[in-house]
């Protein structure tokens, strides 16, 4: 029965090794090796090459193959599964990017490059002068593949948290969705309920303007809702301000080596603004009854409340643009735009 079954199984459900297949043993995995991406099931990986490197079982190949090469499979066309595999390992080496070339042609040139090392690679053609250029363009060129690398990596990250800012964004939204959605339910039952009441008591006027009173009352209730919602802490922003969060992310994770920040540096967005003042001299008291009652109040010594601090914010305002010249401003303006 086992033979007859494994013979109506497809190929490849079939261990070439063991010839067990997935009718008699469902829980079966199959791996394949980077090196000749020939198929095995798990168990035989496992009992071959646990106590180290070994010939590949498969009749006809004498590569050796290592277990920690063994992975699973993704495509179910092995073809497409391995060219997958040379596109990204030629992927590391050949990283350089469209802004590092003077023109688009030799950007082109440089991809045509790259494709026919992979096609050498996939199809084995002139595979040992292709690994060799590999090897060489890697050792000469490791700075800027690792910064080229590095650079990837930054990309990958924003990506991924643009995409899971987005998700969330699409969330609060279903969210807001469903709580529209239940709260005009819940306000047409009470309208319902509001108007068979209105019926049962109401003396004067006919059903039908009842109705039509309640059915108002409904369509202002839903309008309100609807203008809350939109003014609610669940309106997110863009998709515009996701990215733009993401960038500084990603900006704030590392700060480049080549700049050395001392103890003292510190940020003043106000460094290269002086004010002087050449008009008022600030007093240490003014007569001020409203001011006189609150300097002397408790809670206002306890707040940390400063009168002088107000006597110069309010002779500030008072003299703002003393001194400032209308015409020298207009000269030192941008010119307008005419349409």
């Amino acid at each position: 029965m086992t033979t007859l079954a494994a013979s109506q199984k497809p190929e490849d459900e079939v261990c070439p090794v063991c010839r067990l297949d997935t009718y008699m043993n469902p829980s079966m995995r199959f791996l394949i090796n980077t090196e000749c991406y020939h198929r095995m099931c798990e168990s035989c990986v496992d009992r071959i090459f646990s106590q180290g490197p070994a010939k590949c079982p498969i009749s006809g190949c004498d590569m050796t193959l290592r277990k920690n090469k063994f992975k699973r499979q993704t495509f179910t066309d092995l073809q497409v599964e391995r060219e997958v595999d040379v596109r990204k390992r030629v992927a590391q080496t050949f990283n350089r990017r469209q802004e590092e070339f003077e023109s688009l042609d030799e950007y082109n040139n440089y991809l045509e490059q790259v494709e026919t090392a992979i096609f050498n690679l996939v199809n084995h053609v002139q595979e040992e002068e292709t690994e060799k250029k590999l090897r060489d363009y890697r050792a000469a060129n490791q700075s800027a593949i690792k910064a080229n690398a590095t650079i990837l990596s930054q990309e990958e990250q924003r990506a991924e948290i643009i995409r899971q800012l987005e998700e969330e964004h699409r969330r609060d939204q279903r969210i807001s969705a469903i709580e529209e959605s239940a709260a005009e339910i819940a306000l047409k039952r009470a309208t319902d309920q509001k108007i068979i009441r209105d019926l049962a008591t109401s003396t004067d006027g006919d059903a039908d303007s009842i109705v039509k009173r309640a059915a108002a009352s409904v369509q202002r209730g839903l309008d309100l809702k609807k203008s809350s919602a939109r003014r609610g802490p669940r309106d997110v922003t863009p998709s515009v301000s996701l990215k733009d969060a993401a960038l500084s992310l990603i900006n704030r994770r590392a700060k480049p080596d080549s700049i050395d920040f001392n103890d003292d540096d510190h940020f003043d967005a106000l460094a290269r603004e002086e004010y002087l003042n050449n008009f008022y001299e600030v007093s240490q008291h003014y007569f001020d009854p409203f001011l006189d009652n609150i300097e002397t109040s408790k809670q206002a010594r306890a707040s940390g409340f400063n009168v002088h601090m107000v006597y110069e914010q309010v002779l500030f305002e008072a003299f703002m643009g003393l001194g400032c010249s209308i015409e020298e401003e207009k000269s030192n303006s941008l010119p307008s735009l005419t349409v």
